[in-house]
Parts: structure tokens; C-alpha cells; sequence
């Protein structure tokens, strides 16, 4: 009898978990989205900038900036503002189902590479603005800037450096 019971809820918990299984992807697919995922560029853009703007605050503060540095911030600021709008165009895909495969290959290729192009243009306009705004700074400053910034470029790490 025990091993009937035990069967039967082995049963009964397979039929359950296999309920469960089904509603799971129902409900999900509101939140699905063309990638597979709910996706707001919008909403992410302005919880980014708000998140920099917080930062930037936050490290003027402990810069204790110089009415002759300020200047100098406010150029820095600007120059590392993330882009308005996005650094390169995206893929038609109208377009590119009228391609053959070698063809769309190629175009995704040279959409690839544009994009490149682009983000080291902006990288190297960023560099160059902190590099500038860094020269203005003291030694002292320099190394709360250092410090600062070190833990900025390292939000995918954990506190002891290491990925989490």
C-alpha cells in the first residue's frame, strides 16, 4: 500500500509541476517582445542619464572643485553626456529579407562595422574631454577622481574586484 501512495504522488506531483509548466509561458507573453524580451530603450536611456547625473553630482562634490575648475567640469559634463539618440542607424528588415543570404551577410557586415566606427569616434571624443578635465585637477583631486572613477568602471564587479 505505502508504495502505491508513494507512486501516487509522485504522480500527482508530476502532474502538477506540469501545470504549472503550461501556465508559465502564458503568462509571460505579455512581457515578450521581437527579441524575446521586454525591451523600453526610452525608459532605460532616462533611468541611465538620471543615474550618471547622480554620479557626476556625486563626484563634484567630492572633487571640491575651484571656481577656476568649473569651467572645466562644465566641458567635461557635456563632452560625456551619452548620445541623445543612437550612435548608428539600425537594420531595415524589410530591406534585408529582399537580400539573398550572401548579400544580407554583407550588409549586416557593413552595419557591423559602421557601428564600430561610430562608438570609437565617441570614445575617443569621451577619452579626450576626461583626459582634458583631468589635467585641470590637483594631485589631490586626481586621486579622488582615480578612485571615483575606478569603482564607476567596475558596476559588473563585486567589492572585492572580482566578478560577482
Amino acid at each position: 500500500m505505502t508504495r502505491l501512495n508513494t507512486t501516487r504522488f509522485a504522480l500527482s506531483v508530476l502532474l502538477a509541476s506540469s501545470a504549472f509548466a503550461a501556465v508559465i509561458p502564458a503568462q509571460a507573453q505579455p512581457m515578450m517582445g521581437d527579441m524575446g524580451m521586454h525591451h523600453d530603450d526610452s525608459r532605460m536611456h532616462e533611468r541611465m542619464t538620471k543615474q550618471m547625473e547622480k554620479n557626476q553630482a556625486d563626484l563634484k562634490a567630492k572633487l571640491h572643485l575651484a571656481a577656476s575648475q568649473e569651467g572645466a567640469w562644465n566641458t567635461f559634463v557635456q563632452a560625456t553626456k551619452p548620445p541623445a539618440k543612437p550612435i548608428a542607424q539600425g537594420v531595415d528588415r524589410a530591406e534585408l529579407a529582399a537580400l539573398k543570404t550572401p548579400e544580407r551577410l554583407d550588409k549586416m557586415n557593413a552595419v557591423h562595422l559602421a557601428h564600430q566606427k561610430a562608438m570609437e569616434t565617441h570614445m575617443k571624443q569621451r577619452n579626450d574631454a576626461i583626459r582634458e578635465f583631468y589635467n585641470h585637477l590637483s594631485a589631490e583631486q586626481q586621486n579622488v577622481f582615480d578612485a571615483e572613477t575606478l569603482r564607476g568602471s567596475s558596476h559588473m564587479m563585486g567589492p572585492s574586484g572580482k566578478r560577482d
